[in-house]
């Protein structure tokens, strides 16, 4: 199966279990990658608006990818 099948079929799920697979895959990465934490906590704790993306934005950026 492919990475965009997967995608495909994520697409399908109730947001619940879209959120679960969210939660799996963000302790997959921390497990992997402990600096990864440390980057969403400065990100979290920025103060600075001119770092901040409005949602229109968030959604260009995520459907750029």
């Amino acid at each position: 199966m492919t990475l965009t099948a997967v995608q495909k079929e994520i697409e399908l799920w109730p947001p619940e279990d879209q959120d679960r697979l969210a939660a799996t895959l963000s302790v997959l990465r921390l497990k992997r990658n402990p600096e990864h934490a440390a980057r969403l906590a400065g990100r979290l704790e920025d103060k600075t608006p001119q770092h901040w993306l409005t949602l229109e934005d968030l959604k260009r950026k995520l459907s750029a990818e």
